[in-house]
């Protein structure tokens, strides 16, 4: 069976980590990384993350999509890049064009409809129209402060409010993310790029609201989030920071959501720095549902990794993705998430590429490398060079196998010949692609410039 093909895009903290996990992974094979960082252009990827690479074909670094995004070359981008939409809308564009499905780390993705639901429209128009998917996930915004709150809804007759809290270590986390927070700033710094919003601190709230609001069917009315330094009695450092004595070593953040009545119906608080036990701060994750009759409380202590947590919700959502159906999505729309063990492909049920039972005697099609790309004539177009010359061959298959599988098949001329079992069409069946809007009207425009006028 053909593994899974999978490209990263973004090589930092995140995308490195979850580059290890995909490693790890039955089923899964890393055909391509993407990142803008003119220093580790060209590397290879085992080489960077200190892997060994056995049998595994080399995988280099591009600063170019192009060159190992398309539909032939993958199946999922797993992108880990930005945390705002509109940044990462041209990336995410560019892959659905390429028929290729999109998991993003960016936190509005968990819910772009809440900050940009005209990009968040053009999303889902070419990922339908391309037949692919796209969605945004996290541990937070994706799972702590909101998917998880949802699920445990579940048990309750009726909610009257909620409040979740999410205390946490940034420090597992990268360079991009302690600038978002403001850590190592004064406090005047802090709260001057705070009052000019040029300060992120924790992105993600307005989208777990809106998830949970959903999830729920509630209206929400009105809409409050406010940001607070917390600021560091002792010296904490890292290789992405380094906060004095009196100086910003993370930030509490909360929301609060009211319904049309004015009472409040969410609250969520999520105080986060780098290594707050040097002060005596516990981490953990707390969720309380407010039924009317009682209370359901929830308590993970210490907290749900934030790093290891992304890059498993990033990995795990593979095959629930390439399940889907096209367009985007949200993690409301898709089966809960739970850890994928053993091999990846077996989870697939969309993609019969991957697991479709063929007996002896079927006419099947088979797929032969006749000339590897490198071998190709230097007189051809680069992309053509660098791509491998195909040959499809139908035949009787001569014992059973799955899709994905090398095989030997009889043709009619009673030829034996091997090759990757396909599920192409014994059959020929041509048209003339989808049908593309733009051209119908253009065509329309060229009919009156000839004849009306």
């Amino acid at each position: 069976m053909r593994k899974i093909r999978v490209v990263i895009w973004g090589f930092g903290a995140m995308g490195s980590g979850i580059a290890r996990m995909i490693l790890e992974k039955e089923g899964l094979e890393i055909t391509g990384v993407v990142d803008g960082w003119d220093a580790i252009i060209g590397q290879d990827i085992y080489e960077r993350l200190g892997v060994e690479r056995g049998d595994r074909p080399s995988v280099k670094i591009t600063k170019n999509p192009e060159d190992v995004i398309s539909r032939d070359k993958c199946d999922i981008v797993l992108m880990a890049t930005d945390s705002f939409t509109a940044k990462a809308y041209p990336k995410i564009c560019f892959c659905l064009e390429q028929g290729v499905n999109v998991i993003s780390t960016a936190e509005e993705m968990s819910w772009p409809w809440a900050s940009e639901p005209e990009l968040s429209a053009e999303m889902d128009r070419l990922a339908r129209q391309n037949q692919v998917t796209v969605i945004g996930t996290g541990v937070n915004p994706g799972f702590i402060l909101d998917l998880l709150v949802v699920v445990l809804t579940g048990a309750c007759e009726q909610v009257e409010s909620i409040e979740a809290a999410r205390i946490n270590d940034l420090s597992p986390f990268g360079r991009a993310v302690m600038e978002e927070q403001g850590v190592g700033l004064t406090v005047d710094e802090f709260n001057e790029l705070n009052q000019k919003g040029q300060l992120a601190g924790h992105v993600g709230f307005k989208e777990s609201v809106a998830i949970i609001a959903a999830g729920l069917g509630w209206d929400v009315a009105e809409f409050k989030e406010i940001k607070e330094p917390i600021v560091s009695s002792v010296e904490r450092k890292a290789d992405h920071f380094h906060v004095l004595p009196g100086n910003v070593a993370g930030v509490r953040q909360q929301c609060f959501a009211y319904d049309k009545e004015g009472r409040q119906i969410i609250h969520l608080d999520h105080p986060q720095q780098v290594y707050p036990e040097l002060e005596g701060t516990e981490t953990g994750d707390y969720i309380t549902i407010h039924t009317g009759e009682y209370d359901m409380n929830l308590r993970i202590k210490p907290e749900t990794p934030g790093g290891i947590g992304t890059i498993a919700m990033v990995a795990n959502m593979i095959p629930l993705i390439i399940n889907a159906k096209p367009g985007l999505l949200s993690l409301l729309d898709l089966p809960l998430p739970r850890a994928m063990e053993g091999d990846v492909r077996l989870k697939l049920t969309q993609n019969q590429e991957a697991r479709h039972l063929y007996k002896a005697g079927d006419t099947v099609v088979v797929e032969q490398i006749s000339l590897p790309a490198g071998q190709r004539s230097g007189k051809l177009p680069a992309d053509t060079a660098q791509t491998d010359l195909i040959l499809w061959l139908k035949g009787e298959l001569l014992a059973d196998a799955y899709t994905g599988d090398e095989v030997k098949i009889r043709t009619i001329i009673g030829r034996e010949v091997t090759g990757r079992l396909t599920n192409r069409p014994v059959s020929y069946q041509h048209d003339f692609g989808r049908m593309q809007p733009l051209l119908q009207e253009v065509g329309q425009q060229v009919k009156r410039a000839l004849w009306e006028d």
